[in-house]
């Protein structure tokens, strides 16, 4: 009530509840997503790994996920980066996005169970456990009760402040319109989810709004299915400048969410009388926020169903639409599969070769990157250079447990051979990604602090860049190839790779003498030149195993493990 009473004081107050209703809640949203998702740990990606081998599971554990998150664009996000590192088929990625649409609808569920009465409640038991317990995950709970209870606090500020609109001529006459013409809510609904980047926000403010009285379900139905076109402007956004899987995957949600609201669009009327009939049936025709909830869940159950059936059909078109070979997805550790270990060791064997591989691809397109931030400040480059490095770091260790399986049965010395390589490449190519890592921190560094580097030592960089670029490809060839002529190739680079390090330290330190001005004192120039040297090191290891027949390390090569190179 003393809200109501604010409200009627002038329009500007209540632009300014509106206005902060909503940030109230997007940021409970976010508050509560960011808690759970902290609480579950990397159980969720566990989770996402082993369970999704079909698109039927996948459909389950996007309800779940997203349930958790409260954000079906982070579970979209999240796939893309599974199928990227080879832990997801693409297939069943699709079913992840399917049942992300519908766990997407959990919070208006919640919100049409009416517990507002309890958010101020929640909000302050929540605040208390954040600073009063000290285990981690007594305080995560708590803020996450928290962004729950700010969730309906937000909400009620939006709907106290919607309710003085709704007796306002020029705000029911712009809903009835929207109800006339049932694509102007289709719009209304896909640029509003656009702008705040979350259907569940447009929902929440449906639901407020609907309860006012002063919008037909008609035109509530029609906002719904915009809210479902625009949340795929996440998907989209991240798509943008990323790998063909991630293009793929973005294409297969826009098509799944417009591909079911054109359909419902068609269907609106009949599909309207039902949802009145429930409301009719269970609420006495009384405007609650459970219709609202109704639409959503309804739509997007539906929707999923008749989709389950045609995901091969959105594969392909996705693929189509999206042409072009992509490195990530020759990755593929769901290859790896345990039987091949007992039933044949030889094929297991092939199998891990061909995922290294890959990661070798991988880790050649992270220094690729790294060499082109190091000239120009891209922040594109750098986000994909520690998704890359995620990648690679989980590749790695699953090939080195599958490794160690092999390892426990009764293999012949050659295939033993073989897998202590396998083992040995594939830390050296992870702490390749270490190191090109490392390149990009380096340079982050420099351009946050606006660091230039100077001709000269810009000349001395990209000569280097290039003969260690020459390293890397070769190092690819002869690992896949083992042939021996390539490693030794290899080799030689090395020794040419060591002299330039050593000459280009000693340039740098006559420049550091000479120059009197504070922007000569570079203090990462020579730890940059030590990583790219390291890159070179780690592909002499692996050209040293190619070499020889039996297996062992030399003395140059234990040294340099030990030194963490």
């Amino acid at each position: 009530m003393v809200i109501l009473n604010a409200l009627t004081e002038g329009w500007t107050w209540t632009a300014f509840l509106v206005i902060g209703g909503l940030g109230v809640f997007l940021y409970g949203i976010h508050i509560m997503g960011e808690s759970l998702k902290l609480l579950a740990g990397t159980k969720l990606k566990v989770m996402i790994e082993k369970t999704t081998n079909t698109p039927l599971k996948g459909i389950f554990v996007g309800i779940i996920i997203t349930g958790l998150l409260q954000s079906s664009s982070g579970t979209t996000a999240l796939t893309v980066g599974l199928v990227r590192a080879g832990l997801m088929s693409l297939p069943s990625a699709v079913g992840i996005i399917l049942g992300a649409n519908i766990g997407t609808t959990v919070t208006s569920f919640l919100i049409g169970l009416d517990i507002a009465n309890y958010a101020l409640p929640m909000m302050g038991v929540g605040a208390m456990m954040v600073f009063f317990i000290k285990g981690k995950k007594g305080s995560r709970a708590g803020a996450a009760l928290l962004g729950f209870g700010m969730i309906f606090y937000g909400l009620t500020l939006m709907g106290d402040a919607l309710r003085i609109f709704a007796q306002q001529a020029w705000f029911t006459n712009a809903l009835v319109q929207v109800a006339e013409y049932p694509i102007l809510g289709v719009l209304v609904g896909a640029v509003l989810t656009a702008l705040v980047q979350s259907s569940t926000a447009t929902i929440g403010i449906l639901q407020q709004l609907y309860t006012t009285d002063t919008i037909l379900i008609i035109g509530a139905v029609a906002i719904v299915l915009g809210s479902n076109i625009g949340t795929t402007i996440t998907a989209i956004l991240a798509a943008i400048g990323g790998s063909v899987a991630a293009k793929r995957t973005a294409a297969a949600h826009v098509m799944f969410n417009v591909g079911g609201a054109l359909l419902f669009l068609i269907l609106i009327a009949p599909y309207s009388l039902w949802i009145e009939f429930l409301e009719n049936t269970f609420y006495d025709g009384r405007k609650v926020a459970m219709t609202v909830s109704f639409m959503h869940i309804f739509f997007n159950v539906f929707n999923t169903f008749v989709m389950y059936f045609f995901v091969k059909q959105l594969v392909r078109i996705s693929t189509k639409l999206v042409p072009g070979d992509d490195q990530m997805e020759a990755v593929y550790v769901g290859d790896l599969q345990d039987r091949l270990i007992k039933e044949s060791p030889a094929l297991a064997l092939e199998n891990a070769k061909a995922v290294i591989n890959g990661m070798g691809m991988i880790v050649n397109r992270m220094f690729e990157g790294s060499v082109k931030f190091s000239f120009d400040n891209d922040k594109k480059l750098l986000e994909e250079g520690r998704q890359l490095e995620e990648i690679v770091d989980t590749i790695d260790q699953k090939v080195h447990d599958y490794l160690v399986k092999l390892s426990q049965t009764d293999i012949d010395s050659k295939l033993a051979h073989l897998q202590a390589i396998y083992i040995d490449a594939i830390r050296d190519f992870e702490r390749i990604a270490d190191h090109c890592q490392n390149l990009f921190d380096f340079f982050e560094h420099r351009y946050e602090q606006r660091q230039a580097l100077t001709t000269e030592a810009k000349a001395d960089l990209e000569n280097l860049y290039q003969v260690v670029s020459e390293t890397l490809a070769l190092t690819l060839k002869a690992f896949d190839s083992q042939d021996k002529l390539l490693a030794q190739r290899i080799l030689e680079y090395e020794d040419i790779i060591d002299t330039l390090v050593r000459k280009y330290r000693k340039r740098h330190v006559r420049r550091m003498n000479v120059c009197e001005e504070p922007d000569c004192d570079d203090e990462f120039f020579v730890d940059i030149l030590s990583n790219v040297e390291r890159i070179g090191d780690h592909c002499t290891n692996i050209a040293v195993n190619v070499l020889h027949e039996n297996y062992y390390h030399d003395v140059d090569v234990e040294r340099a493990v030990t030194e963490g190179r």
